[in-house]
C-alpha cells in the first residue's frame, strides 16, 4: 500500500511550503549570500532539492535524468518557488500509484543500478529533510531566529490538531 509513502509526500509538500513562506520574507540579497554549507547558499541548496526531485521523478517515470529545468532557470525567487512546489505536487501524484517494488535501472558514473522505486522515493524526501536542515542552519547563520518547524513529528501533530 502507498499510503504512508503518500503521507510522506505530503509532509514533503508542507515542509518545503513552510520553509519557502519563511525564505520569502528575506531580502533577496540574503538568499545568494554566501554561507559556510554543503552548497554555498540558500539559492543553491533550494536549486539542488529541486533538482533532486525532479531528476529522480524523471527517472522514476521512465526518461531518464533530466533536471534542465532547475539547470537552465533564470526566473524571480517566487518563480522559483513555485516551480518546486510544482514538482513536489507532481511527485506525489506520481507516488499515488507507484509500483513500489518495480526496479528502476539506471547507469550512473559508469555504474549500473537497480534499486525499487520505494526506495528512491524515501530516499528522496529524506534528500529534502536533511537539505531543509541545512537551510535552516544557513538562515541562523545569517541571524535569522524566527524560522517555521518542518520536522516530520511537528507535522503529525498539526495533522492530529486538524490545521493540515
Amino acid at each position: 500500500m502507498n499510503q504512508s509513502y503518500i503521507d510522506y509526500a505530503n509532509y514533503n509538500i508542507w515542509a518545503n511550503n513552510r520553509l519557502i513562506n519563511d525564505l520569502k520574507k528575506l531580502a533577496p540579497e540574503l538568499l545568494t549570500r554566501q554561507i559556510v554549507g554543503s552548497f554555498p547558499s540558500i539559492r543553491a541548496t533550494i536549486s539542488h532539492i529541486w533538482k533532486a526531485e525532479i531528476g529522480w521523478l524523471s527517472r522514476l517515470t521512465g526518461n531518464g535524468w533530466e533536471s534542465s529545468k532547475v539547470t537552465n532557470f533564470s526566473g524571480s525567487y517566487d518563480e522559483l518557488f513555485k516551480a518546486w512546489q510544482k514538482t513536489s505536487e507532481e511527485f506525489k501524484n506520481f507516488v499515488k500509484n507507484a509500483e513500489l517494488e518495480k526496479e528502476i535501472q539506471f547507469e550512473q558514473k559508469g555504474e549500473n543500478f537497480s534499486i525499487p522505486s520505494r526506495e528512491i522515493i524515501q530516499t528522496v524526501f529524506n534528500h529534502g529533510s536533511y537539505h531543509r536542515g541545512q537551510v535552516v542552519m544557513m538562515m541562523r547563520q545569517l541571524g535569522i531566529s524566527n524560522i517555521s518547524q518542518t520536522d516530520y513529528i511537528e507535522w503529525i501533530r498539526e495533522k492530529e490538531r486538524g490545521n493540515i
